[in-house]
């Protein structure tokens, strides 16, 4: 079957000229209305619409990308080096990667991968499986436990934050280029108030956000909130809670081999709650 494939590669790989086509699964409707998947392709610029894949006049190789569905397989006129191993009942397929750049060599990746639900983005196969490595660890998001507990924070003293920052992320796996190594950590970990003070915290200081007593974050209110905002004179005039935050701030980074360190970049993690801050006021009694 491999060598099969490896001759049609050849065969059909002179005849796909200027025009590209990239396609994907999609799902529409019938002149009744009635759902119809479809494969959808762009062609020279243009969408058009086929009722198979079998039905596109240009023979098709696997590549893997990302979508509106995360990472996935699609198909296009062009050899990318990923081969299809085994394809699924929900669409899926089980591909490997032929890093030698000679259809039909072997395969030193085995990966499974949805089929492309939208317009796919090409991804450069070490990005993606790096990206694969890393995405639940970086999705990981803050769980700060507040002193005092909502909804009892009070002005002019100490609101403690705990938080428990993942250990650093390692991790490697054989690539299409050779071994994959993948490292991950939270660099900054940032609170915002939400009075106007952010207090950014690197690395070396986590092992002392322990939080009530002795925690190192901690931050004093000045302003109780009101509900409704601006209630009366002490309130603050436009919060009925203060938009406490806390965000982490990745680094990842990747290389193969050897080689130099690549960058990865991820979007922050980030939690957020209302935080609402009460008011004590020493009132001074008659003596008994």
């Amino acid at each position: 079957m491999r060598v099969l494939a490896a001759l049609l590669i050849v065969m059909f790989q002179g005849q796909a000229g200027d025009v590209s086509y990239t396609c994907w699964l999609d799902r529409t409707v019938d002149a009744l209305g009635r759902p119809l998947s479809v494969t959808r392709c762009r062609v020279a610029g243009q969408i058009v619409d086929y009722g198979s894949e079998g039905q596109v006049p240009m023979f098709l190789y696997p590549d893997v990308g990302s979508a509106s569905n995360g990472t996935c397989w699609f198909w296009r006129s062009s050899w990318s080096g990923w081969e299809i191993i085994t394809r699924l009942s929900d669409g899926s397929a089980t591909l490997g990667y032929d890093s030698d750049g000679i259809p039909g060599g072997p395969l030193n990746v085995d990966v499974t991968y949805p089929v492309c639900t939208s317009e796919p983005v090409d991804g450069d196969p070490v990005e993606v499986l790096a990206w694969d490595l890393v995405k639940d660890y970086v999705h990981q998001r803050p769980d700060p436990l507040l002193n005092p507990e909502i909804p009892f924070g009070l002005t002019g003293a100490d609101t403690h934050v705990a938080v428990d920052p993942p250990p650093p992320f390692g991790d490697s796996i054989v690539s299409p280029l050779g071994q994959l190594d993948v490292e991950a950590w939270v660099t900054v970990l940032s609170i915002d108030w939400g009075d106007g003070t952010r207090t950014n915290l690197p690395p070396s200081t986590f092992p002392s956000l322990s939080g009530y007593p002795d925690g190192l974050a901690r931050h004093q209110y000045q302003t109780k909130t009101c509900d409704p905002p601006g209630s009366s004179p002490r309130c603050h005039p436009q919060l009925s809670a203060y938009d406490f935050e806390v965000r982490y701030q990745w680094q990842v980074r990747w290389r193969v081999g050897s080689g130099p360190w690549q960058g990865l970049s991820v979007p922050d993690s980030v939690t957020s709650l209302a935080y609402p801050v009460q008011e004590v006021i020493a009132v001074l009694g008659a003596a008994p």
